[in-house]
């Protein structure tokens, strides 16, 4: 089987588990051992398999907030195995955090220090779930709990016991009947359609100190089958952890990383999933006739982007081919599209220098260069991002050329976002903040407020919030959709201060659906109703509407006065937004 189709079996093994522990502020790390075996009979053919993994499983506690903490953990020298062949990418090795709320121990979020596929983030996710055990209930009788949880499979049902000399036991009992694969998560669902899920066994004992575990061992027996019965799978997997008294290595990773993982600057796509060295063309004449005798329209994706990679030396050669026309459109807008997700640092030269040079290039291929940079995850160079801020920042240009350098400068808001918590991305954010409050035009301010909505950097609230109370209706508009991106407490309160006393009708609007991106308070939520009232004007509604429904997900309360404003609204598409929003689609 695939290593990755293993992986999310094993994570399913592991079991998921909520706990809400005191978290003492000390950094451990033990000897993690794992390994499943796995027989599968797919179609009447059998198979066998062996999934390996090892390594030092590194636990630091970090920020701690009122309702919330995050734990970091790092398998330091991961090695992973499927059928004795080492793995060729790094994804073990990649620090990740979870976020925990200090009430209920429910696990709200995670984070990982890289931009990892979504599989991936799934083995880490499962690395977590394998030690991260459930809540006793409060006041406790006898030394046993039963709590249900939840996997990839399903619903199941566990038996917790606690033991002597800070020892626990925990037993994964049974799936609850039937199995409901429409619960499952799209992982699981597409590694089959589960009918029958059977626990022939599964016991995991964990000791621990005031810091961390100390001791780890568990093992499991499960089957699983399709639906169908075409595919049965049967996975024995043994697992321990034992804490290592020796010190922690400086170069591990976790130990660098700031406490607030919202900050964490992402390690390198090319570290995390190392390419085979390139292997390029003879010349840049055998690049360009090899380009145009492919189809970049229907192409295979990965063939496509392994050619840039392996010719990335012949990228900027392309330019006369771009200003000559000689690539017909649709091939073309798809050509900037590769290059784009190509992310190289020539890819992004051949890009800057297509936006930068009206007088060789067309505005439709200039455009078509910048959606082509919203693509970048590495950063850009300082020469880079000087020539497109220079280009579009200057004064004296065209209606045409205008809407392109704002529109540039938007596309460096969303690269920002794209690389968020990085050393590039908080410059590149203070350089348009920069922009913006030495900004002569309402139509510059415009497109920069934008490009600082579009980068979510939470840094710039109060820069923005200005120009939401500011006298220009345009540019407080910019601002309250600049404020939907960045839900906190601090943009909140400049939407709610500003909610009353606006009097242009479309930034009222956004304000509305901007409040309802966060979490509000009754009085909030009284306030917002009050512009779903019939005497207001239908577009007033729908704002209204749209941020209560987005309350009514949290907030059941709220599901009883959208059912209210049924009976009272009018417009058609209004109704459909209220129904849409009290039964789904």
């Amino acid at each position: 089987m695939h290593l990755i189709k293993l992986s999310l079996l094993f994570g399913t093994l592991l079991g998921y588990a909520s706990a809400a522990y005191a978290v003492p502020h000390c950094t451990v790390w033990g000897e993690l051992q794992s390994k499943a075996d796995t027989n599968i009979v797919s179609m009447n053919s059998p198979s066998k398999s062996q999934f390996d993994l090892q390594g030092r499983l590194i636990y630091r506690p970090l920020l701690v907030a009122e309702k919330f903490h995050w734990l970091g953990f790092e398998l330091y020298q991961a090695q992973a195995k499927l059928n004795k062949t080492v793995s060729t990418s790094n994804e073990y090795s990649v620090p990740f955090a979870v976020k925990i709320s200090n009430n209920s121990g429910e696990v709200l979020d995670y984070r990982f220090n890289a931009k990892l596929k979504v599989a991936d983030q799934q083995k880490l996710i499962a690395l977590y779930r394998a030690f991260h055990r459930a809540k006793p209930p409060e006041n406790l009788q006898g030394d046993k709990y039963w709590v249900k949880e939840r996997d990839d499979i399903g619903q199941y049902k566990s038996l917790y016991t606690v033991l002597a000399d800070n020892k626990l036991k925990r037993n994964k009992l049974s799936y609850l009947e039937p199995t409901d694969t429409r619960q499952s998560t799209n992982a699981a669902k597409k590694l089959m359609q589960l009918e029958a899920a059977n626990i022939i066994s599964d016991e995991f004992t964990f000791e621990n100190d005031k810091c961390w575990l100390t001791k780890t061992l568990g093992n499991s027996h499960i089957q699983v089958s399709s639906s169908d019965g075409s595919m049965n799978i049967e996975v024995l997997q043994t697992l321990s952890l034992n804490r290592s008294n020796q010190s922690i290595p400086d170069d591990a990773r976790l130990l660098q990383l700031s406490e607030d993982p919202n900050q964490w600057e992402n390690l390198s796509t090319d570290w995390v999933y190392p390419k085979a060295p390139p292997q390029p063309l003879k010349n840049t004449e055998a690049f360009i006739t090899a380009l145009k005798s492919m189809d970049w329209l229907e192409g295979d994706r990965k063939t496509l982007l392994q050619f840039l990679y392996d010719n990335d030396q012949y990228l900027l050669s392309l330019k006369e081919l771009i200003s000559t026309k000689s690539i017909a459109d649709p091939l073309e807008s798809k050509l900037f599209m590769y290059l784009g997700k190509h992310d190289s640092v020539n890819s992004k030269q051949l890009l800057t220098e297509v936006f930068v040079e009206p007088d060789l290039f067309s505005p439709n291929q200039r455009f078509r260069s910048l959606m082509a940079l919203k693509y970048s995850e590495k950063p850009l160079t300082d020469m880079q991002v000087e020539a497109i801020f220079e280009y579009s920042m200057s004064y004296g240009l065209d209606e045409e050329n205008s809407k392109l350098a704002h529109s540039a400068l938007m596309v460096m808001g969303a690269i920002a976002k794209n690389q968020q918590g990085s050393e590039f991305s908080t410059q590149l954010t203070q350089k348009l903040a920069d922009s913006l409050s030495s900004s002569a035009t309402e139509q510059k301010a415009s497109a920069l407020i934008t490009a600082l909505g579009n980068s979510g950097d939470y840094d710039h609230q109060q820069l923005i919030g200005d120009y939401l109370a500011g006298d220009s209706p345009r540019l407080r508009l910019n601002a309250a959709e600049a404020l939907a991106k960045m839900p906190s407490k601090t943009s909140l309160n400049y939407l709610s201060n500003q909610l009353n006393q606006e009097t242009d009708s479309k930034t009222q609007g956004a304000i509305l659906k901007a409040m309802g991106n966060n979490e509000l308070d009754a009085e909030q939520v009284d306030s917002i109703y009050a512009f779903a009232d019939a005497s207001n004007p239908r577009d007033i509604r729908s704002a209204a509407i749209s941020a209560l429904s987005q309350q009514a997900k949290s907030k059941p309360e709220v599901k009883s006065r959208l059912k209210a404003l049924v009976k009272t609204e009018t417009n058609q598409k209004n109704l459909r937004q209220l129904m849409k929003a009290l039964y789904g689609s």
